[in-house]
Parts: structure tokens; sequence; C-alpha cells
């Protein structure tokens, strides 16, 4: 078989692209080489940015750790001017007035008055709060166990009844058969 001119010269293309991919490409040894001597290099990368994550980890949780004990104390010291409030079964709240042991206690009958009653209505005013705050959380809770779709309306259809229906024993052949599709011949 004879090659036409024009598969001679598709020939020579083709040939002249492979010699310029032989020219243009690298031998096999020196691409080798130079993988080997990267495989070393990311390892060493690798490590130092593993070391560099774990002391940013630590930093991170020292200082979170920090910041917690340093919230706790602020609300150790807010509580303490606080009194407390248990609230019983019936909503009666009983008071405890304690006053804090760092805080030197005025000998004068009538500011004592004066810090008691701004006490008492500090803790009427709490407890009103955790009422509204209850009564809130049950309205709430109320209303989202009875919402409803606003689209269930439109999902219905007529033949719902006999979907969601099983058939009785007792009724008829006749009956059942109004439910089938008529075959129409």
């Amino acid at each position: 078989m004879e090659l036409v001119g024009e598969e001679k010269r598709i020939q020579a293309l083709f040939r002249e692209l492979r010699l310029e991919d032989e020219r243009i490409t690298p031998r096999f040894a020196v691409v080798w080489h130079r993988a080997q001597s990267r495989s070393f290099a990311p390892r060493s990368r690798f490590k130092l940015s593993f070391v560099a994550a774990t002391v940013l980890l630590f930093c991170a949780l020292f200082s979170l750790a920090w910041f917690l004990r340093q919230w706790q104390r602020s609300q150790e010291l807010n509580s303490a001017a606080v009194p407390v409030v248990p609230i019983t079964s019936i909503g009666i709240a009983q008071t405890r007035l304690n006053p804090p042991s760092n805080l030197a206690v005025s000998s004068d009958p009538k500011g004592r008055s004066d810090s008691k009653s701004r006490l008492m209505k500090l803790v009427a005013r709490r407890h009103a709060e955790l009422l509204a705050a209850r009564r809130s959380a049950i309205r709430n809770a109320s209303a989202i166990s009875s919402w409803q779709s606003p689209t269930t309306a439109l999902l219905r259809s007529p033949g719902d009844a006999v979907l969601t229906s099983l058939p009785q024993l007792n009724e008829s052949v006749n009956e059942l058969k109004s439910f089938l599709p008529s075959r129409s011949n």
C-alpha cells in the first residue's frame, strides 16, 4: 500500500511534533532525581506547620481557661451582692438576706433599713421577671404545639377518606367495587 501525498504530509507533521516533544520534555533521570530531592522538603514544612498549629491551639485553650476563670470570679462577686431567691412550687419567694462577709456593715440602723428595703425591691423585681419569663415560655410552648401548616388545606383531596380508610368485612362486594376504577372496553 502506497502512501498518497496527503498522508505523507500528515506523517511528516506528526514526526515534527514528536521531535519537538522530545526536545522539550526532560529526561526521566532528571525528573526522578528532582522528585526524590523534593520528597524530604515537605516533611519538614509539615512538621513546622504542625508545631505552629499546636502552639496556637495551646495558646487559645490557655486564654479561654483564663477568661473563664476571670468570668467566674466576677460572677461570684456579683452573686455575693445579690440575695438568693428560691421559688417554691406555689410561687412564694423565700429570701435569705446574707450580706457578703467582705463588706463592712454599718452600725446605723437607718442605713440598714434603707439597704434592706432596696434589697427587698430588687428581690421582688427579680421574682416578677422570673414569673414573666416563665409565663412567656409557657405561652410560646403552647403556640408551637398548636401550630398547623397553612398549606394543609391545599394538600387535601376529595378521595382522602377512601385512601386513609380500610374496607370493612361487612361491606358488600358492590360497595367495594365502587372504589375501583371502571374498565371501559
